[in-house]
């Protein structure tokens, strides 16, 4: 699951190369849509009915976190490298669980706190290149600053669905959710104006890849990790996810692999998210 997650990176970076923004992000989690929803029939022999409150939550969560963050996560990947967008976004755990504590009242504790300040640290020595003078100087590009609202946007997106999954199966939410959240991006992408027969063959198999690989089985894979080891020791495999996204950037990328930078920040934000998601003692 871990190494699916990673090969988002470098996937939606060669995706780019030929296809529009708008396009490869509607066509994404439109075909994802479609594929859940069928997952869902199977399952349950029906698409479940929404409530009222339901579809306000689901709507509400398709334009964040489908619409809003994967629009600028995918624009962020178009300006920063994948091996450095690699150690900034996979922070959203610590983040979550931050404001979970700031606004819903839950328990942190030291060990996830200091995980927490060990995951903003690997990610400001990220975007500072491991240089701190581009704090004080104000030094940043505006994809790390594009990243960094997306760290925002999908821990307000994470708590808003702990109030839909209290009614809705996480597979019913999410098969919902990705409907409602590409359906806007069908006007950008349609205004985009590119043309799908330029698109190159490695560009459709990163498509591949981001559907079925990037979205659809690690979902799938995700959740029956919760089910059988409990949601805290499931979280722990996002631990993967920076280190690996690193190795394939420069693998199949080919960009620079720079050891004061990316090493340092790989294992901050490793260890950072290690602790965050640290099961707690009883």
């Amino acid at each position: 699951m871990g190494v699916f997650w990673s090969g988002v990176f470098p996937a939606i970076s060669i995706l780019l190369k030929s296809m529009g923004l708008f396009t490869s992000v509607f066509l994404r989690f439109a075909c994802a849509a479609v594929v859940l929803l069928v997952l869902l029939y199977i399952r349950d022999r029906r698409l479940p009915r929404l409530s009222p409150r339901e579809l306000v939550l689901v709507v509400g969560l398709g334009l964040l976190g489908i619409t809003l963050y994967n629009t600028m996560f995918t624009a962020g990947l178009a300006l920063v490298e994948a091996s450095r967008a690699a150690l900034i976004v996979p922070t959203n755990p610590a983040f979550t669980a931050l404001f979970a504590a700031l606004l819903l009242k839950e328990r942190l504790g030291r060990t996830r706190a200091f995980g927490i300040a060990l995951c903003v640290l690997g990610a400001l020595w990220v975007l500072a290149r491991g240089d701190p003078r581009s704090f004080t100087e104000m030094q940043f590009g505006v994809g790390e600053l594009i990243l960094v609202a997306c760290i925002f946007i999908w821990s307000a997106y994470t708590l808003l669905g702990r109030v839909a999954l209290s009614t809705l199966s996480p597979l019913a939410l999410t098969a919902y959710v990705m409907v409602a959240g590409s359906l806007p991006l069908a006007v950008p992408a349609s205004l985009e104006g590119a043309s799908l027969a330029a698109v190159t063959w490695k560009s459709w198999a990163a498509f591949a890849y981001l559907v079925l690989f990037g979205t659809v089985i690690p979902f799938l894979w995700f959740y029956e990790g919760v089910k059988a080891l409990g949601a805290a020791r499931a979280s722990q495999f996002i631990n993967l996810v920076p280190p690996l996204a690193v190795i394939e950037s420069v693998l199949l990328l080919g960009e620079p692999f720079s050891p004061g930078l990316l090493a340092v920040g790989t294992g901050l934000v490793v260890a950072g998210l290690y602790l965050t998601n640290k099961p707690r003692r009883s």
